[in-house]
């Protein structure tokens, strides 16, 4: 690797291989998406946070575990699901719809409610991290996406989002020992390239500094001196190389068993992993299903019943047991905020810093089956989102998340997604 002396004088070597000087550079933070799921709405005057009148708000009960995180987030109030029928059915048409913004196939007589007396099928659309995964790079990633879950179990429109096409469903993989043996014990692909990459720019700083000292001889004093000069900038620049050497520590295998709390924070552990250490840009994490979710949560005292049953019951002690299984809920999503905080990204940086996380749900209100009005929190580091926000608008449907999510990842073109999106763009004024 030759340069000329008016090449290396005139500044034409510093442009020319200072891109190789700096993995991180070469590397640049690559965006990420991350869609998060719960099941049956929320108890809207425990979610509500309440406005400061200076432009801030205070954390309402059900979403008090993310006061460490308020900066990161962004609180959606108003945004409602379509499910572009004549004909509703709670949870089964909405779940297909949540990110897909296209309808469920009510030609078909795939499944049958016999309680509704209507048959249906699979949802029409392609959920928006499908799309991104489809449009990304081939081979940028070992993995276009990955879809981890806990207590998914059923094959219906009720109990899956993810659509890869019209009417195919992606399952998730919801046991974590399943998922650590599928994603973590081949070797990581990526993160090979990445130290190969690395070893290759520091060989390249090695040959041009042995250029710029066999040349010294035949320059002037000033020319040596200023040749000196971009050799101390050169070698500086390899010490901080030397210190950027990628790490990505292999997860540890999850031990196995069906704790709701240990395997849901087993997962989270296991997708920030997988984002952080570059198996994929694109990665879902639902939480149970979205019909008759019967689930029993002991440890905050329903031991009967379950959530789907509590969540017709419109009594105040129903509802209050409800709250506290929201915000548990809420409580999860701001672990899993503090797992991609705590987790490096291969490009320098946290995880966070480079991922839009985006939780749902398929409905607003459990027991009226509203969906009106939907809870959705939007959250990122300081240059994803324009965290602090509660966000109060009418005349929204989830379609206006499903395009921002598209503008985060670099789709700015896209202003509509799905079939039932009426358009108009982004939300305005979300992302950093």
């Amino acid at each position: 690797m030759r340069a000329s002396r008016r090449a290396l004088l005139a500044g034409g070597m510093a442009s020319a291989l200072f891109p190789w000087l700096s993995w991180a550079q070469v590397n640049a933070p690559r965006k990420k998406l991350l869609l998060f799921y719960t099941p049956h709405g929320t108890i809207w005057p425990n979610w509500r946070p309440t406005p400061d009148g200076m432009g801030g708000f205070t954390l309402s009960p059900i979403l008090a575990p993310l006061a460490a995180h308020q900066n990161r987030v962004v609180l959606m109030d108003g945004i409602s699901l379509p499910y572009g029928t004549s004909y509703y059915i709670p949870h089964t048409y909405t779940m297909p719809a949540l990110w897909t913004g296209s309808p469920i196939d009510t030609a078909s007589t795939l499944f049958t409610r016999t309680d509704h007396m209507q048959s249906f099928g699979w949802g029409t659309g392609v959920s928006v991290d499908q799309f991104i995964a489809s449009q990304l790079p081939a081979g940028e990633t070992p993995y276009r996406s990955i879809e981890l879950g806990t207590f998914c179990g059923g094959l219906h429109p009720a109990t899956r989002m993810i659509y890869s096409a019209p009417g195919m469903v992606k399952s998730p993989v919801d046991v974590p020992l399943t998922a650590f043996n599928q994603f973590f014990s081949a070797p990581n692909p990526d993160l090979d390239a990445a130290a190969k990459a690395l070893a290759r720019r520091r060989s390249v700083l090695d040959t041009v500094l042995d250029d710029m000292n066999a040349r010294k001889a035949v320059l002037t004093t000033n020319d040596r001196a200023r040749l000196d000069a971009h050799a101390t900038a050169v070698r500086a620049l390899e010490t901080r190389l030397q210190a950027m050497t990628p790490s990505c520590p292999q997860p540890t295998a999850p031990p196995a068993g069906t704790d709701p709390q240990l395997t849901m924070d087993r997962q989270m552990d296991l997708a920030a992993a997988a984002l952080g250490c570059g198996l994929t840009r694109v990665l879902s994490l639902q939480m149970r299903i979205a019909d008759n979710d019967n689930s029993l949560y002991p440890w905050l005292g329903l031991n009967t019943g379950g959530h789907h049953t509590f969540s017709h019951d419109s009594s105040t002690a129903s509802q209050a047991t409800l709250s506290q299984v929201y915000t548990w809920y809420s409580a999860r999503f701001a672990k899993l905020l503090d797992v991609l905080a705590a987790t490096p990204d291969l490009a320098g940086g946290s995880v966070l810093d480079h991922t839009l996380v985006i939780w749902g749900s398929e409905l607003g209100i459990g027991w009226t089956h509203d969906i009106s009005n939907v809870p959705f929190v939007l959250a990122g580091g300081p240059g994803v989102v324009r965290g602090n926000q509660y966000l109060q608008v009418t005349n929204k449907t989830n379609h206006r998340v499903l395009v921002t999510a598209l503008h985060w990842m670099g789709f700015t073109p896209m202003q509509s997604y799905g079939a039932l999106d009426p358009g108009s763009g982004p939300l305005t004024g979300v992302l950093a």
